[in-house]
């Protein structure tokens, strides 16, 4: 059996040993529960897997004691008042089969997906920063892997803690810069060697770290899970921790591998916060305008090809007749394309008023120093305050005054006149006498 701590503190409030069984199949749970202020001691795991949570007693001199279920909550009137121990199981697999929800339970291939949450039972009314302590033990040649807050756990943060895995998989640390990186990675066939699937993952985080200044998320896990034929897909989850579910297919050899943005895009998602709904765009945009440029800046892709696909993409972003602004018009091509137009604009914008000393990764840069990751839920004005601070104009709140409640007015020809993107034909050609082509070229990193 191999044991994992996950996340240790000093006086926690919520103590969990967790016990996989031979095949994953089952999860044994022992918790310790300190005293909360709650007289129902109602406790409960994360909707939609309460059935799965199975024999929940508290523990005591006297033997167990079944709990009360009442809907989809378990009561321990005595737990809240005094404290308990309490042992119960959770069917992981009967989930994941059952559910097939990454955000519940989900199985894929000998692997199976299912964040914290919905397996570790909890006060509902506990303190929210009370702190707690896990651990999981798994029988041999089968590995746990989670993405873990940078700080202590606490009750706050089991519900929220994004992807996890159980299973046949390859464990390793990347060590980007000091910044610890965990890749796992489903065993079984596929037509990447593991050290090639390895080499570009590592190259991928990399790059990510050089233009964010440093690897934007401490602890993040990156879950790479099969996929049919050569199709490759992913998503980032954050609040409290970091993950990535990257999906690759059995398939895709590395030159596919290395072609595509699928990675890199999901990685830029892990620096910037996590935001409310109507600012989706501002992430998605993001991660649209961001991963092109870092890849080019490394060497993986050309200006040319950069410049091309945002004259090609760009338009698709622009405000259509009834549209009400960035934050209340949420169709896919404003969320994708129209953010992905506000960080162009503000790129631009930040090079032209500072001499083109500073740029959009500049301001970015700053975000993740004060903290604001993807595990981090911030409003996204402070975000846009700490950028413009670093940069020290205010473009991004004026663009944002501009463009979030109101389709406003982009003229993308002319914007793209000036910076010297000619299309001729399919192809891109460059005007070095334009009149902000030095801006252009410090986008891409080519000088």
């Amino acid at each position: 059996m191999i044991a994992l701590a996950l996340a240790l503190s000093a006086a926690a409030a919520l103590r969990y040993e967790v016990t996989a069984s031979a095949d994953a199949r089952v999860l044994t749970v022992d918790a310790q529960i300190a005293a909360f202020p709650d007289r129902s001691g109602e406790l409960s795991v994360n909707g939609g897997a309460e059935e799965f949570v199975r024999d929940v007693a508290m523990l005591s001199a006297k033997g167990a004691l079944p709990l009360e279920r009442r809907g989809d909550s378990w009561f321990a009137p005595g737990c809240a008042a005094r404290g308990c121990a309490v042992r119960y199981s959770f069917a992981l697999r009967e989930a994941a089969a059952a559910r097939n929800d990454d955000d519940v339970a989900a199985l894929h291939g000998d692997v199976v997906e299912s964040p914290p949450g919905s397996w570790l039972l909890r006060p509902m009314h506990a303190t929210g920063n009370a702190k707690a302590e896990l651990s999981v033990t798994m029988p041999e040649g089968l590995r746990f892997a989670a993405g873990l807050p940078r700080g202590p756990l606490t009750v706050d943060a089991i519900a929220e803690l994004p992807y996890a895995a159980f299973g046949n998989l390859r464990v390793e640390k990347l060590d980007l810069d000091g910044v610890s990186v965990t890749v796992a990675i489903a065993k079984g066939p596929r037509r990447q060697t593991g050290e090639e699937l390895l080499s570009w993952l590592r190259d991928s985080a990399a790059l990510t770290a050089s233009y964010f200044g440093r690897f934007p998320t401490a602890g993040a896990l990156l879950l790479v899970l099969p996929a049919i034929g050569s199709e490759v897909h992913g998503r980032a989850r954050g609040t409290f921790a970091a993950s990535i579910l990257l999906f690759l297919g059995t398939d895709l050899d590395n030159a596919q591998a290395r072609a595509s943005w699928e990675l890199v895009h999901e990685l830029v998602h892990l620096g910037f916060p996590s935001l409310r709904r109507e600012h989706h765009w501002a992430e998605e945009g993001l991660a649209t305008y961001v991963e092109p440029i870092a890849r080019a800046r490394a060497g993986e892709l050309s200006a040319a090809k950069v410049w091309g696909d945002l004259v090609r993409g760009l338009p698709q972003g622009l405000p259509q007749p009834g549209d009400e602004g960035l934050d209340r018009t949420q169709t896919w091509g404003r969320t994708y394309w129209g953010g992905a137009l506000f960080w162009l604009l503000a790129d631009v914008q930040i090079r032209e008023r500072t001499g083109n000393r500073r740029g959009l990764e500049h301001a970015l840069r700053a975000v993740v120093s004060h903290g604001g990751s993807i595990a981090e839920s911030w409003p996204l004005r402070r975000a846009l305050e700490v950028g413009d601070r670093a940069v020290g104009t205010t473009v991004l709140q004026d663009l944002y005054a501009k463009l979030g409640m109101a389709p406003g007015d982009v003229d993308l020809q002319t914007l793209f006149r000036k910076l010297g993107v000619v299309m001729n034909g399919n192809s891109v050609e460059f005007d070095d006498r334009a009149p902000i082509a030095n801006i252009r070229r410090a986008i891409t990193g080519v000088q």
